[in-house]
């Protein structure tokens, strides 16, 4: 029996970390709808209003992943599974039986479920959360989700579970491993920190990518208090933090050069390009 999922777009993609993206790019499938409402959405375009979405089956899907690994590219990259978890697990486990080979990356905001997560077990190669939130009444303000930080830190912890540590092998082909993403939003530092704490826990080698390219993007104008980039002071905050809690692993990116170029515009063909 066929299942339905939504995509928006699907492609070799190099704006990720660079063991996801590494000389060839990353084979990145952007899904369709979120389980999250965040005002501030880089992606509001396909998460919350479906904007050039598509419906495609199982067979379709397993079609265009292994089209992607016959492109020669890292991995099949798997961009906001969350609410097609269950659908997926079914489509990954043929997508395998019918020769997938290159690491499978699910890339997500970390809101899952244990259960389904254990489920993934064996079919996920390299976890990609962005770990958003400790304090619940920023999830709640900004998300739409009372008790964010209690269920992305069982998630976070039963992902490192299932594949430890990153590891990296040169081809970036054979990778494995967990990297945590943070985006840094503007007035609210003491939720980065508290963040970066926990993260730090996981592991003394755990790979931490640190985010500072917040814009203010679909309705964060309603709300003034993120309704702008990071300045200066707030950077060097952060990067302290990073140093006084010993991040041994992972990236940051360069301060004020980061903001407009990761902003997709998914009402084009090619959402990376200014190609229409």
């Amino acid at each position: 029996m066929n299942t339905s999922f939504e995509i928006s777009w699907y492609g070799s993609h190099s704006g990720e970390e660079p063991p996801i993206s590494g000389t060839k790019g990353s084979g990145t499938i952007f899904f369709c709808g979120c389980n999250l409402h965040c005002v501030y959405c880089q992606n509001w375009q396909i998460s919350q209003q479906h904007i050039r979405c598509k419906k495609v089956n199982d067979e379709e899907l397993i079609k265009i992943i292994l089209e992607l690994q016959e492109q020669g590219l890292n991995n099949i990259n798997l961009v906001t599974p969350t609410i097609w978890s269950v659908q997926l697990i079914e489509v990954l486990k043929k997508a395998k039986q019918k020769g997938l080979k290159i690491p499978v990356v699910w890339n997500s905001n970390a809101y899952e479920k244990v259960e389904i997560l254990k489920r993934l077990e064996g079919l996920v190669d390299v976890y990609l959360p962005d770990y958003k939130y400790t304090d619940d009444y920023l999830a709640k303000k900004y998300s739409g989700i009372s008790n964010y930080s209690e269920v992305a830190q069982l998630a976070i912890k039963e992902m490192y579970r299932q594949v430890g540590d990153l590891r990296v092998d040169k081809g970036n082909r054979g990778n494995r491993g967990m990297i945590v993403r943070h985006l840094v939003l503007p007035s609210h530092l003491e939720n980065t920190k508290k963040c970066l704490e926990f993260i730090r826990l996981i592991s003394d080698n755990i790979h931490l990518s640190l985010m500072t390219q917040y814009g203010p993007l679909y309705k964060a104008k309603d709300y003034p208090e993120i309704n702008r980039t990071l300045n200066k002071k707030e950077d060097e905050v952060v990067r302290k933090l990073i140093k006084d809690l010993e991040f041994k692993n992972g990236w940051t990116q360069e301060f004020g050069k980061s903001v407009k170029c990761f902003n997709p515009d998914f009402s084009l063909e090619f959402p990376f390009s200014n190609r229409k």
